[in-house]
């Protein structure tokens, strides 16, 4: 039987894709909370936006770190009529200030306490703190994890309608993978999500993931696409640590089963030809055997990262020489990352996907 969590409406949960666009495009008219699983991006969309909206000062508030003070403005007194009144400074983070409209996230804002929260809804509903108001045009969105996780995020009923409060939903790893690529995320940690991609499963999906978290267990460490990166970060420095400590260190980030799992595929990375000599030599650099998946997804996601215009033909011409089906895993994840024009302007690539065309479901 699935484990599914009340905070889960299913039909309506939405990418975070989906949820990017919503506050680019609606947000200035409609406060959106997204509650979703911990470590799965949402903190991200702000980085994201900001790339896509360079006309707003993007602007982070931690939560769960504010005081009232934060949100209400600092008193100070001025004579108005020969009568001393209390005025209230904002916090110069909310850039009130500045001449241009902010893009505001309230991260983690569930588990805020509570006169903070309730401190924050004029700003979620009138975008105005105080007396003072965001510059016109100002975007304020918030983020929380789900309640059944046990992490103490709880938005009150009428905070939340004053917001439009959706669920978005952990990325699978048919998502995550052109992100890692663009990313620069380590080949190995993108070659064993794609071979094991309930890695990125949900909890709600059931029990039995060895690798994910579930509420209802005790878990130091577990996979999520947040703990994969930070594992990437390790992997990139490897060769300056040994592998007693790269485990360890892994293992700290996503838990000591995927850690396993992805330090046996970096051993394998290990033995594989460096770049250099496949776009050298790409007649008679050494291939792995078609039985070693390892091998081969690690050759395929190498290439994606750090194939250019120039390599392209050399590369193609080693992939040629792969099983046919590890050639698909690159033409198809090729074209889902920020290199697709380069592979659509090669016309060696063009000529394999023509000839291939069914690979891409024509």
């Amino acid at each position: 039987m699935k484990n599914v969590s009340k905070d889960v409406s299913f039909g309506q949960a939405i990418s975070l894709v989906e949820a990017a666009s919503l506050v680019q495009h609606c947000g200035e008219d409609v406060t959106f909370i997204f509650q979703g699983e911990m470590g799965i991006g949402k903190s991200y969309m702000l980085y994201e936006l900001g790339k896509r909206m360079p006309q707003y000062t993007c602007m982070y508030a931690e939560m769960p770190t504010f005081d009232v003070s934060d949100m209400s403005g600092v008193p100070f007194t001025e004579t108005t009529n020969g009568v001393k009144v209390t005025r209230f400074a904002p916090n110069a983070m909310l850039n009130i200030q500045g001449a241009n409209p902010v893009l505001f996230m309230a991260d983690e804002i569930g588990k805020a306490m509570r006169p903070v929260q309730n401190s924050v809804l004029r700003l979620l509903h009138e975008k105005k703190v105080g007396e003072y108001s965001l510059p016109e045009g100002s975007i304020v969105f918030g983020t929380t994890n789900l309640s059944a996780e046990g992490l103490g995020d709880h938005v009150q009923s009428h905070a939340q309608n004053r917001v439009s409060f959706i669920t978005v939903r952990k990325p699978n790893a048919e998502e995550w993978l052109p992100w890692a690529a663009d990313n620069g995320i380590h080949p190995v940690i993108s070659s064993w999500v794609k071979k094991f991609p309930m890695c990125l499963a949900s909890y709600t999906d059931g029990d039995g993931n060895p690798y994910i978290y579930y509420p209802h267990k005790t878990a130091r460490a577990f996979v999520t696409p947040r703990s994969l990166h930070k594992a990437s970060h390790i992997l990139h420095k490897r060769k300056h640590i040994s592998d007693n400590a790269a485990y360890a260190a892994i293992a700290g980030c996503v838990g000591e089963s995927a850690a396993r799992d992805i330090m046996s595929f970096a051993q394998v990375d290990d033995r594989l030809p460096a770049w250099e000599t496949i776009v050298a030599n790409p007649k008679t650099a050494p291939v792995p055997e078609p039985e070693d998946f390892a091998a081969l997804f690690i050759t395929v996601f190498s290439a994606i990262m750090l194939v250019e215009a120039k390599t392209f033909d050399a590369w193609l011409e080693y992939c040629e020489r792969l099983p046919k089906e590890y050639q698909g895993v690159f033409a198809l994840n090729i074209v889902t990352t920020n290199k697709r024009t380069i592979a659509h302007n090669n016309r060696s690539f063009v000529k394999w996907a023509t000839a291939n065309e069914w690979m891409f479901g024509a």
